[in-house]
């Protein structure tokens, strides 16, 4: 993980309620359709860049110490490297996409705006003949190898457990370790944010990519453990604080999967909200695995471990870039994929 300006970040992570990730949708649209996402559309206009300046201006005002470009596809937006660059200025600056647009020139672009973390979802090892996911390995190896070889961001696969992905999912990891790219695991959920899987052969899976793959990072393994053995921890989540999700109308919510319950435009939201959101309940989290929102709360919640899994991360040689640069790509014969030149 690339850190812009550290030795700040460190006080606002530690000592204040400034957000950690700040995710700020650029365009609803996307070029895929999957069946568990509820969060993209197939028309819409990318929000205007003036926009997102000036959103981005309000947090860096709250002192974000990363902002996320989200979708729909954020690459979708035909100013994705200027809005990147922008954002940079003050914070850093990470990208989540299906990797169906990384052509070269977009990775080009992206490295000269300065974009620091790049993560890029893939489900499943083969294509799902029902559609009902789309981001398959065998799809996007030519973007793994793309970014292999040209991206000067950190790169990292994000990948979700659920029933479709589990027979394979062990290859999977393989596949991708291959490129020596680190991965994340999301535990499916519902349109609500709770958690659909749980039962040993999930659990088996769970352990066996954190004991011997390259996890991103620790900061939500217990947890992620516990809802697979079917429990519902009690915690506190500091979204629209610690995390904070601003939708294409510029609206803080609590997340995507509990729309409508904030809705303070980000370019009037101050110190006071970080500061009494940090505090609330909500109500939504026991069997919450809106992974991001639980990340960020841990330093709040429990300090020891967050600081403990930081440490892990590190000592691993997960949490940082793990010298992917030096390994020769594989080779391969790819498939063909969506919207390739």
């Amino acid at each position: 993980m690339q850190i812009k300006n550290l030795l700040q970040a460190v006080p606002r992570v530690l000592f204040s309620n400034a957000p950690l990730d700040a995710q700020l949708i650029v365009t609803r649209r996307c070029n895929l359709s999957c069946g568990y996402c509820s969060e993209y559309d197939d028309f819409s206009q990318p929000v205007p860049l003036a926009d997102l300046k000036e959103r981005i201006d309000a947090l860096h005002r709250l002192g974000s110490v990363n902002i996320t470009l989200l979708g729909g596809e954020p690459l979708m937006h035909p100013d994705v490297a200027e809005i990147t660059r922008y954002a940079g200025r003050k914070s850093n600056v990470s990208v989540v996409t299906n990797g169906f647009l990384l052509r070269n020139g977009v990775i080009t672009a992206l490295n000269d705006a300065g974009l620091n973390n790049l993560t890029i979802s893939i489900d499943t090892l083969h294509a799902d003949p029902s559609r009902y996911i789309q981001k398959s390995f065998r799809s996007l190896k030519t973007r793994l190898e793309r970014l292999a070889r040209l991206a000067k961001f950190d790169v990292h696969v994000t990948a979700v457990l659920c029933e479709s992905s589990k027979d394979d999912f062990r290859e999977l990891v393989q596949e991708v370790q291959s490129f020596g790219f680190r991965m994340s695991l999301n535990l499916i959920h519902n349109d609500r944010g709770y958690v659909t899987i749980k039962g040993q052969p999930y659990l088996d899976l769970y352990e066996d990519f954190y004991a011997n793959g390259k996890p991103f990072t620790f900061l939500d393994y217990e947890y992620g453990k516990k809802l697979l053995q079917g429990e519902t921890p009690d915690w506190t989540c500091r979204a629209g604080s610690r995390y904070l999700y601003v939708d294409e109308h510029g609206d803080v919510q609590l997340c995507a999967s509990q729309l409508g319950r904030l809705q303070k435009p980000i370019v009037e939201y101050t110190q006071d909200d970080l500061n009494a959101n940090a505090k609330t309940k909500k109500g939504c989290e026991e069997g919450c695995s809106v992974g991001c929102a639980f990340r960020c709360s841990l330093v709040d919640n429990d300090k020891p471990a967050f600081l403990k899994a930081i440490v892990r991360g590190a000592t691993r040689g997960t949490l940082f870039d793990n010298g992917r640069r030096t390994q020769k790509s594989p080779k391969f014969r790819a498939e063909p994929a969506l919207g390739d030149d």
